[in-house]
């Protein structure tokens, strides 16, 4: 057996905002992965510290490029089939983002990547893409501030590797709730937040189990909880604002692992009350 068969490409590389750490046991294939993405405004929108001008204020439409990498490794467990028991993996994906602010708590934020990315196993390379939709609702509650972020993102990799898993498409639904703090860091109010994100595969993941069955799992979810500040960070080292840190747990359908992300927030948020 290959391992290039039961790889599947198109959820090892897709991409979530932020710097993210994952490491997710599936049956005997274990995936420890790094994302470490970068995004520049080319049109800057009314948020997110961004400088307020008159060019600015009435702004609804802002465009940002992105620039994401991906390392890390799968490994087989206990499978006699297989001549190796690691994969390594790279890529780097540039692409766009264009977010269109839909109200004062409401933002739409379509984005592509398109990029290279490789394994070690046979050398194998391939070219990836993915078009995405990632949309943001916020809710004041009190002195709550409750999120509801719908996702939806399809991929494809273009690779003449025969019988690998090359397509994804995934649905998600982030729900959070974020509470301020009773203090102030730096003229900026700190906040605690717990998250918890159902996740859908209409057409499965694969990968392998202990017994070198290959498998598939349709749904997952993720717990967690976050520390970050409320409407505005303060800057870290007088180069760029504190980013949320978070740490989850994945699970569902034979699957588990932690996730530790740091950035990747929303745009819209509310100032205090």
């Amino acid at each position: 057996m290959d391992p290039d068969q039961v790889l599947d490409y198109a959820q090892l590389y897709s991409t979530d905002d932020g710097i993210g750490f994952s490491s997710l046991g599936q049956g005997a294939q274990n995936t420890n992965l790094l994302n470490i993405p970068i995004s520049f405004w080319l049109r800057r929108l009314p948020c997110c510290g961004n400088p307020i001008t008159p060019a600015v204020e009435d702004r609804t439409v802002g465009v940002r490029l992105r620039l994401t990498s991906v390392i890390g490794f799968a490994q087989f467990d206990s499978i006699s089939q297989f001549d190796i028991n690691t994969v390594d993996l790279g890529a780097i994906f540039p692409g766009i983002e264009v977010l269109f602010k839909t109200g004062e708590l409401s933002m739409l934020r379509p984005y592509l990547d398109v990029g290279w990315a490789a394994t070690s196993s046979n050398e194998t390379t391939l070219v990836f893409g993915e078009l995405g939709l990632r949309t943001e609702f916020v809710f004041p509650w009190k002195r709550w501030e409750l999120g509801l972020e719908p996702r939806l993102k399809a991929s494809y990799s273009f690779t003449d590797i025969e019988n690998a898993d090359l397509s994804s498409f995934t649905l998600s639904a982030k729900m959070d709730a974020r509470y301020p703090l009773g203090f102030t860091i730096r003229d900026q109010t700190p906040d605690i937040g717990v998250y918890f994100q159902p996740t859908w595969y209409p057409d499965e993941i694969s990968y392998v189990a202990a017994d070198g069955v290959e498998r598939s799992i349709s749904s997952q979810y993720e717990l967690g909880a976050t520390f970050g500040f409320r409407f505005l960070a303060p800057m870290l080292c007088g180069l760029f604002r504190w980013p949320r840190l978070g740490v989850g747990w994945d699970f569902g359908e034979g699957t588990g692992g932690w996730r530790i992300r740091i950035g990747g927030d929303r745009v819209t948020r509310l100032p205090l009350p």
